[in-house]
Formats: C-alpha cells, structure tokens, sequence
C-alpha cells in the first residue's frame, strides 16, 4: 500500500486494509459493513485481491490464488478439482463464509464449499476479511469471510488459451460493454481439462489417473436509470467433471451449479439502499465408469436468499446501518434419507444493526449486533466491537471483540448418526493490531485469541455427533509490503496454536508456523515473479504431515498491445509433500499461456 493510502489511513483513524495490488487509487471495499466504503474506513484484517493480482499470479484455480493469502491453509485431497479445506486462522473449514457477489454459497446443508465451482476467468476481486464476522451475515463466519466478487462495469475484451503438464488444456473468453448510455452487459465462459495423476496411489491402482474436466459461463447486465437508481442481474453456470479414489477404484463425480441473482439499488444524499435476492440450485452425482450417472445422484441442494441493507451517513463522522436477511435450504436429496429430515426446508431470519463513529478525531469506534432466528436451533445473537486509536503520526493501534456461531448441518442432524438436538458452535475472539509504516515498510501486526465452545464432533463412543469440543486458538500474525529497489516484496509470517482444550492436541491439518512471500519486477514489457510458501508439520489422521518449502515462478512478455505471452513453473525443485495424509501433491509442472485483449 503506498504512502498516499497510508496517510488517509491515518487520518481517518482507522484499520488499513492489507492489499496486494499495487495501486495509486483508494480501494473500495464492501464485505467488511456489507457497503462500499473506503479502505481508510475498514476496521477489521483484510486482503483485497484484484483481477490483475489473479493474472499475475497466473492461477489455474481459486484454490491457487487462496494458497497464497496471509492466514489461510489449504489441506487438499491431491491436485486439480480434488476436495479442498480451507482454514483461516487455525477455525474449522466449515467456520469460513464463502460469498459470491455478496451471497452466501449453499454450504448449510453439507458444510463444504465446492471451490471448483468457481472458475478463475470469472473473478473480477476476492475480499477476506479476517477474525469473526456473523453480526453481519449470521452462521458460520467465525474464522472469517471470503468474497469472490464476480461483477464488473469495466469495458474489455479477452481470449485466453493455456497448455500445461498432465496434458492441461483451458481457454476462457470474456466480453463487458456498455449497451447505450445506461446498460452494460457481460459475458465469461471457459472450457479446463486436465488428465491428472495418482491421487492416492497405492500397491492396487497403479496406473490410475483422476482426472478434471470444468465447464463454465456467466451473464450479467446492468442499468444505471439515472444518479440514483440502478440495478443489475447476473446467471452463473458451472459444470464441473473429476476422478478420485474410491477403494483403490476410479470413481467419477459429476457436478452442476446454478444460479440467477439480483440487485435493486439506491443512493441519494447520505441514503443507501439494496434490494437483492438469489436463487441456486445444485446437482451431484457419484458414479463408477459404465454404470449411468442419471442414476446415481448423491446430492440436490437449493437455496433462496433475500436481503434489504440500509445504511445512512448521518454527519462526516457517524455512519448508521443495518438489514435484514432471509434464507430458505431445501434438501432434495443426499447421504442422508430425506424421510428422515424432520424440517426440511429450513428457514433463517436475520437481521442486523451496525453504526460507525469517531467521538473525536484520533478515535475509531465500529459495533454491530444481530439476531438471527432459525426455523431449526431457534434464535441465536451476536455482537462485535472495534476501536482503532491513532496513536502517533504514522502509527495505529486497534482492538476488537466478536462473537460468532456456525449452525448444526443437515448431515449432523438428522440420519444414522445425526442429533436433532445439537447446538451451535459458538465463539468469541480477540484482537488487538498495530499498523504502521517505518522506513517505507507499510507493515501490521495483529494477534488473537479465538474460543470455540460447543464445537460439533463425532462421538466414537455413541457413534452419533454431538457438542463435544471445547477449542482455543492463539495466534500472532505480521503482514508487511516493502520495495528493494525496483523488486516489489509482500510477506506474511503467521504462528498460531490451534489446541483442544480437553486434550492439548493439535487440530487437524493446521501448522503452527507458516510464512509467504511474493515478489515481482517490472522491466519495460517482462514482468518476472515469484512465491515461496512455507508450513510447519502438521497432525492428520494417518499421521504426521511433514514441513514443506514451496517456489512457484512466472513471468510474462507483453508482445504487442494486445498479446501477451505467460509461463510458469509450479513446484520448481520438485517437492514431495502432502497436505492431506496419504494424498500426494502434484509434481513439478510448467504452464504457457497466450492472451489477447481487444
């Protein structure tokens, strides 16, 4: 973050936001008060991730762009659209708010975010806010919130074609334009295949590959009625095909998202308003070569959402807002036997209140409570409080207190090992952070604690999940971003110790120690790049999980105005490591991209 950026910061009194992209422009951010606002106005951790950070990273999936964001472990079953977990700050994967475009993700029902389905060419930003988030958007935001932000008003024109290792083969197209004076519409589609490899290899499948193949496209059009009025709607589709191990046996997966979303917005004087609702639906099928897919579906989820926000800007220094959401789940089918669900679908009511002020000039204040009332576990608040204090010209100190919850899911409650009974899991974290810039060091130092009561386990003794788990999380996080000379640094350096406090043990899949650093140079057309990760051992089921350095380098040479030639090697020394017990990672692969923007 530069210098300009930086003083605003300090002017406002408030908590920077950690970006990546080296920008001379304030950046906009809107998951952390569910409202654009400025980053001088964002109190809570955050990393924004532009379009142009993705393409520089030249990411094949979100599950790459994620690996490389401060506070965030990724534990997954093999390569390319295998299963991933997502772990931010040492939480569960299932205590992360996956949003796209501001929505959630239909997770409630299995727990699990299915990051395949999110192709890369859609992207336009991702925003993580870091630390407990649900007084604003309810159950599961404990560890934090990941928003993948889709839309775009951006006129452009690109065709991008990829070929790889394991015979990898992907091209996207993306189209935004504006339709006379008052419209603009968008168009993404990508076709990606990849032959993979042995994901879990073992005496009786050599020779078994698993593969991924992904399908997607995107339509979105927007109006503008005049300085007040606007709004938008967007239909996403996503199709998405991989192999995995099955005992020892190649099964097939077979999955297909939808969704058709909307936006009514308003905006006059110090009023704003949204008006949004969602529909999407999923499908999925498990099956093994030559049997017929139709008649192995394990998987029909949908969800409904609909939400109002209102938020008035009083004076300069007072800012009130607040919403209501509505959520309806709907399980069609799954693992579990839909007789057997007692509710279905599920309904959940949220509303929401938030106000930020400055009582005087070098003091922040931000504070939120919710109340969210489901049709399952009955009603459920949480509130949250931060204050950042400017405590010397350059320097800012900020303290936060949060509480946050994540819902029982459908397959804990109901079927042969569910409870009807459950509770919530229930949290409270701390934060205090220091930020400053020294030396031209833009740089923040954060540490937390985070306790988990009432944590949803499985019992082997009754063979049933119940509330069982008592989990506490400290950690101390530092995020810097620095240049030598013309060599542009950002580093992260993360300890934690992610225990259960019944036993001490460690949690699962999750380091102690992990470090990140990227480094790019600019050089008239070639730009030249680096990442280099680092994570301590780790507890797995199977085992221990041995530490493991990683180094990915890029480069890429604007060729003409409008092509631009990219390459890159993942895994440069070859490294064998796991983050999941049992399920290597892939090998060292090159990649050569070409991209042609109108």
């Amino acid at each position: 973050m530069n210098k300009q950026i930086v003083a605003s910061l300090m002017a406002a009194s408030f908590f920077p936001v950690s970006t990546w992209a080296e920008q001379n422009t304030e950046t906009v951010v809107v998951t952390a008060s569910r409202f654009e606002q400025s980053d001088a106005s964002v109190l809570q951790s955050a990393t924004i991730l532009t379009r142009q950070d993705i393409a520089r990273l030249q990411a094949r999936s979100l599950v790459d762009v994620l690996r490389t964001v401060p506070s965030i472990e990724i534990a997954q079953s093999g390569g390319r659209g295998q299963v991933a977990s997502i772990f931010m700050r040492g939480t569960e994967s299932d205590h992360s708010l996956v949003l796209i475009d501001g929505v959630r993700m239909a997770s409630s029902i299995t727990g699990s975010v299915d990051f395949n389905q999110i192709p890369v060419n859609s992207i336009e930003r991702i925003e993580i806010i870091r630390g407990a988030r649900a007084t604003l958007y309810g159950s599961s935001a404990i560890g934090g919130v990941i928003n993948i932000i889709t839309k775009s008003n951006t006129e452009r024109a690109n065709v991008s074609a990829t070929v790889g290792s394991l015979d990898h083969h992907a091209v996207s197209g993306t189209w935004s334009t504006t339709l006379g004076d008052k419209g603009h519409f968008s168009g993404i589609a990508g076709y990606e295949s990849n032959d993979g490899y042995n994901v879990h290899p073992s005496a009786s499948n050599r020779g078994d590959q698993h593969g991924f193949t992904g399908r997607n496209a995107q339509l979105g059009y927007s109006h503008r009625w005049n300085t007040s009025w606007s709004a938008d709607v967007t239909g996403r589709w996503y199709q998405n095909e991989y192999d995995y191990d099955y005992s020892n046996q190649i099964k097939h997966s077979w999955l297909e998202s939808q969704a058709l979303a909307g936006n009514l917005n308003y905006r006059s004087g110090g009023w704003s308003a949204t008006l949004s609702g969602e529909f999407s639906q999923r499908d999925k099928y498990d099956y093994f070569p030559g049997t017929v897919r139709k008649e192995n579906k394990t998987s029909d989820v949908e969800q409904v959402s609909t939400s109002l926000g209102l938020q008035y800007q009083a004076t300069d220094d007072w800012l009130l807002g607040g919403g209501v959401d509505y959520r309806q789940d709907t399980y069609n089918k799954g693992w579990v036997d839909i007789d057997e669900i007692a509710i279905n679908p599920r309904d959940n009511l949220g509303t929401y209140l938030l106000t930020q002020f400055s009582p005087v000039e070098p003091l922040s204040i931000e504070a939120s409570v919710r109340l969210d009332d489901n049709e399952q576990y009955g009603q459920h608040t949480t509130w949250q409080t931060s204050a950042g204090l400017a405590i010397v010209e350059g320097y800012q100190l900020v303290a936060s207190y949060s509480t946050a919850f994540k819902a029982p899911l459908f397959t804990e409650l109901y079927g042969q090992y569910g409870d009807e009974n459950l509770n919530p899991d229930e949290s409270a974290n701390t934060e205090l952070a220091l930020h400053g810039l020294t030396a031209d060091i833009d740089w923040s130092l954060t540490g937390y604690i985070n306790h988990i009561d009432n944590m949803v386990g499985f019992d082997t003794e009754t063979w049933k999940y119940r509330n069982i788990e008592d989990v506490t999380i400290k950690g101390i996080e530092l995020i810097a971003s620095f240049d030598v000379a013309s060599l542009h640094n950002q580093l992260s350096l993360e300890y934690k110790d992610p225990k259960k406090d019944n036993t001490g043990e460690q949690l699962l899949r999750r380091a102690e120690r992990v470090a990140k650093w990227q480094a790019s140079y600019q050089w008239e057309r070639i730009l030249l790049g680096t990442q280099w990760q680092y994570q301590s051992e780790r507890i797995d089921p199977n085992g221990r999980l041995g530490s493991y350095s990683l180094w990915a380098v890029t480069a890429s040479y604007q060729a003409t105005d409008h092509l631009t030639v990219k390459g890159k090697v993942d895994n440069v020394f070859d490294k064998e490591y796991e983050t999941a017990g049992g399920y290597p990672a892939a090998e060292r692969a090159y990649f050569m991209t070409l991209d042609y923007q109108y």
